[in-house]
C-alpha cells in the first residue's frame, strides 16, 4: 500500500510541474511552487488527496507570487535568431527535418508566451492534462463558459500568429484584433 502511495505521489509532482512550469515559464519557480504546494497540502491533510487540488493550490501560489513581484517583460518578437549550429546545413534530408521541427517548436513557445497566463492555463489543462472543460472550470474557479472563451481565444491567437497571411504572404502576427462580418440586410447605420 505503501508503495502505491509513492508512485500515486510521483505522478502528482511531475503532472504538478507541468502544470506549474505552463504557469509560470521558469524551471526554479515552477520547482518552488511545487514545493511550496506540497508542503502547504501536506500540512493541512497529512499528504496530497488529489491532483486538482494540488493544481489550484499551485495556482493560488502562483498568483500570490505574481501579485508580489508584478514583474513586466518585454520581448523583441522581430528579432531573428541565428544558431550558428545551423549554419551551412543542406535542405533536405533528416537534419532539416530535425532543424524545420525545432524551429517549429520554438515558434510555439515564443508565441504560447504572448498568451495572457489564463489563457495558456486553460490551454494547457484541456490540451496537455486531458481535463474537461467542466472540470478545467471547477480547478481554476471559473464558469464553463470563461474557460471555453479562453480557450477559444487561446486557439485563435495562437492559429492567427502561427500561420502565414495568404493575402499578404506575411509570416508577421495580425495586431488588429477587431473583425468586421457584414451579412446582407442585417447592417445597421
Amino acid at each position: 500500500m505503501i508503495k502505491d502511495q509513492n508512485v500515486v505521489d510521483i505522478e502528482y509532482l511531475n503532472a504538478g510541474y507541468r502544470y506549474a512550469f505552463s504557469l509560470s515559464e521558469n524551471q526554479q519557480d515552477s520547482e518552488d511552487l511545487v514545493h511550496d504546494a506540497w508542503i502547504r497540502l501536506d500540512k493541512r491533510y497529512g499528504k496530497c488527496p488529489d491532483k486538482p487540488l494540488l493544481f489550484r493550490t499551485i495556482r493560488n501560489l502562483f498568483i500570490d507570487q505574481y501579485r508580489r513581484k508584478r514583474k513586466v517583460q518585454f520581448s523583441d518578437f522581430d528579432e531573428v535568431r541565428y544558431d550558428p549550429a545551423f549554419e551551412g546545413r543542406e535542405p533536405g534530408g533528416v537534419e532539416s527535418a530535425f532543424e524545420t521541427a525545432y524551429m517549429e517548436a520554438e515558434a510555439l513557445q515564443l508565441q504560447l508566451d504572448r498568451l495572457r497566463y489564463v489563457e495558456r492555463e486553460a490551454l494547457y489543462l484541456s490540451v496537455v492534462e486531458g481535463y474537461t472543460a467542466d472540470e478545467v472550470a471547477q480547478m481554476t474557479s471559473s464558469s464553463r463558459g470563461t474557460v471555453l472563451s479562453l480557450m477559444h481565444r487561446a486557439k485563435g491567437k495562437l492559429r492567427r500568429w502561427l500561420t502565414p497571411d495568404e493575402a499578404t504572404g506575411s509570416d508577421e502576427p495580425d495586431n488588429n484584433n477587431t473583425v468586421v462580418k457584414l451579412t446582407p440586410g442585417r447592417n445597421r447605420s
